[in-house]
């Protein structure tokens, strides 16, 4: 019996460590598969990032090898400098000008295409190809068509309208607004793509219900799809935003932040301070830095939008948890169309709901 019970014991001590070694060995398999995309992480991304973030406190330039450590300086020089307060202002501008028009136009592409039975499927390849292209070539393709000749693609539309011909990206009024088309144009192909991935997650059964409670057209979008889609608009909103605060390749070749730095974004004017005239890196870092912090600021923004947007989701989901099960969701969507008026909810959507 002795014998039987230690065998048995040796038997589960064995187990225990096969296991545990397995275990091991796959932790090390797992190591090196991770191993070259974490050496190009640090040397391509976290090391120069420490280096830039020590530039930042020094008054380091790319003309010589000796530099000086100055704190703060550099950050209350930018606070006082008109030409990043107006880089700061082109980049706001340039927000505005491409993410309001980019969500609102890519959800109404996406609302459009999903109607759409007979050949959707090459619209919606013909919709996400934009996204796809490069941003470069893309540039090159609208200077081409914004030349500033009488016989220049867009000349020779307004010409159509007795408007004289405009040189788009050499004045001031016109540089940056063409460069926000640019940008735009590409963006609104994105958006269409996620919001056509929120669309189809919206289960049909609650369409169906909306349509046994007689609610169709507006009504249905502004109480139940929009709600429905309410967190990837705040996704969309965060993540182009950021996106766009980094812009740099569509004023390279449009622009090259002219005329008189009416179309210079932040990161165009990070490229001039560090890498061109006087090669102020240690500055051209600080600044950097800044845009860092407010991209950080913004996207925990962000989270907490997106989370109180789940949050209320859920409550308004009757119980389906943190999960938030499309069902539920979209039961609570169609309750609001009675309730939020004072009304009895309609059957169907308390059915759904359920």
């Amino acid at each position: 019996m002795d014998s039987r019970s230690a065998r048995s014991g040796s038997e589960r001590s064995g187990t225990a460590w096969s296991e545990t070694a397995r275990s091991e060995l796959a932790g090390l398999r797992a190591g090196v598969l991770l191993l070259p995309a974490l050496l190009g992480l640090g040397v391509f991304v976290l090391g120069p990032a420490l280096v830039s973030a020590f530039a930042a406190g020094t008054d380091k330039t790319l003309t010589g090898p000796s530099f000086h450590w100055v704190g703060t300086a550099n950050l209350r020089e930018a606070f006082h400098d008109p030409d990043f307060a107006r880089s700061v202002v082109n980049t706001l501008e340039y927000c505005a000008l491409t993410v309001i028009p980019a969500v609102v136009v890519g959800l109404a592409l996406a609302l459009a295409t999903q109607q759409v039975a007979r050949g959707g499927g090459v619209l919606r390849l013909v919709l996400f190809l934009p996204v796809s292209a490069n941003l470069v070539a893309i540039s090159l393709i609208f200077a081409y068509m914004f030349d500033p000749s009488p016989h220049g693609l867009a000349n020779t539309f307004v010409g159509w309208f007795g408007v004289h011909p405009q040189n788009w990206l050499g004045d001031t009024s016109t540089s940056l607004p063409v460069v926000a088309l640019v940008g735009g144009w590409r963006l609104t192909s994105f958006v269409f793509v996620v919001y056509l991935a929120g669309l189809t997650a919206i289960p049909a059964s609650v369409y169906e219900a909306a349509d046994v409670d007689g609610i169709r057209g507006f009504a249905r979008l502004r109480h139940l799809t929009l709600p429905l889609l309410a967190p990837t608009t705040i996704f969309l909103a965060v993540f182009t935003t950021i996106l766009t605060l980094q812009t740099f390749e569509t004023v390279a070749v449009l622009t090259k932040g002219g005329p008189f730095g009416s179309s210079a974004t932040v990161v165009y004017y990070i490229w001039q301070v560090g890498f061109t005239g006087s090669f102020r890196i240690g500055y051209a870092s600080s600044i950097a830095l800044l845009l860092i912090l407010a991209i950080v600021l913004i996207g925990v923004l962000g989270s907490v939008l997106g989370r109180r947007a789940r949050e209320r989701a859920a409550r308004a989901g009757d119980g389906q948890g943190s999960d938030l099960a499309a069902g539920g969701l979209a039961g609570a969507a169609l309750v609001s169309l009675g309730a939020g008026d004072g009304e009895t909810p309609p059957r169907a959507a308390v059915e759904v709901a359920g």
